[in-house]
């Protein structure tokens, strides 16, 4: 018959001695813990507050645009003409001709940058993901 005989088991450290050495260990542990829980908590309030704000300008863009592209479209087109018009009728003039091409670009830019805008706030909707399927 053989017998097994199984290690001695460790004795458990030693309990602190006085109530205070024991709320100061309780107290080390539970600050140590909190430290990961306050810095998740900031970090999920600081998203938060940035989603709303992104919200919100979003919002504010998207309710605004059909005014702004109302008063541009019609302003490009008549910079347009006024930038053709001088181009052939007063060559000699270059501050003319460079004022009206630099009006067209310049409106052309801010119906670029605001549609720009309106699409890096607004993210992905759908997300397109290439796969192969064999």
């Amino acid at each position: 018959m053989t017998v097994v005989k199984f290690p001695k088991a460790k004795r458990p450290p030693a309990k602190p001695a006085t109530m205070r050495a024991m709320r100061s260990d309780a107290v080390e542990t539970v600050r140590y813990r909190m430290f990961p829980w306050l810095g998740r908590a900031l970090i999920n309030t600081v998203m938060f507050a940035w989603s709303t704000v992104r919200t919100l300008l979003l919002m504010m863009l998207m309710f605004v645009r059909p005014l702004v592209f109302f008063v541009i479209t019609p302003l490009t087109t008549a910079l347009m003409i006024a930038f053709a018009v001088c181009l052939f009728t007063h060559p000699a003039d270059t501050r003319l001709t460079w004022g009206f091409g630099l009006l067209t670009l310049g409106a052309f830019f801010t119906m670029f940058l605001y549609d720009w805008l309106i699409y890096k706030l607004g993210g992905m909707v759908v997300e397109v993901t290439h796969h192969r399927s064999y």
